[in-house]
């Protein structure tokens, strides 16, 4: 139909409006086939190592950091982590990915940090940006709970990370305040294999 000439004003409306409808049945197939995968993915589990995600991560947005002056720190006092990669590297790409988007005029400063307590396995995610009112924190980890239309993205990314980190047996929280940024908290299960740092096994 694209390629027949239309010189009908109304018909081209009409083309156009099929046109979006396709792309976005399309967006949504795409979407859902992702999230089919996820639980899947999950029994491919194996020892993750932070610091190599982050690297990748960090790679993989680099033309974004540049452009933005975005400063990326962490605090690794757990280095390894029974997961599974790709997974686990979404999480962190979008929880980034995010902070860097989500900037206010200011650089984007980033601080990953992840530390054992008892039984769980703690990853923060803390950045200066713009912040998330109370009454929309809720609506975050809902699929398409974009809360910026006038910034690019689907409004995915969080879902699929709540559906992520459920699928594990964990727990992911957020805290955050307009202009004052915003604190991501993963609640992971501890391998009882797993040790901090420290334990020469994983150096």
């Amino acid at each position: 139909m694209n390629r027949i000439p239309l010189s009908e004003p109304k018909l081209m409306e009409f083309l156009d409006m099929i046109n979006a409808s396709i792309k976005k049945f399309s967006m949504l197939i795409k979407d859902i086939g992702t999230i089919a995968k996820i639980e899947a993915e999950m029994i491919t589990m194996e020892m993750v190592d932070l610091d190599e995600i982050i690297n990748n991560v960090e790679w993989s947005l680099a033309n974004k950091i540049e452009s933005t002056g975005a400063v990326i720190t962490r605090e690794l006092e757990v280095k390894h982590i029974l997961f599974s990669k790709k997974n686990f590297r979404s999480i962190l790409y979008n929880l980034v990915s995010n902070a860097v988007k989500f900037k206010r005029d200011e650089n984007p400063l980033i601080h990953i940090h992840c530390v054992k307590e008892g039984e769980h396995i703690i990853l923060t995610v803390r950045d200066n940006g713009m912040g998330i009112p109370k009454v929309r924190l809720n609506k975050i980890f809902e699929m398409y709970g974009r809360l910026h239309q006038d910034i690019e993205g689907h409004g995915i990314g969080l879902y699929l990370a709540k559906k992520i980190v459920d699928a594990a047996g964990g727990n992911i929280i957020v805290e955050s305040e307009p202009g004052k940024g915003s604190k991501f908290i993963i609640y992971l299960k501890a391998s009882p294999a797993l040790h901090p740092v420290t334990d020469v096994s994983l150096n």
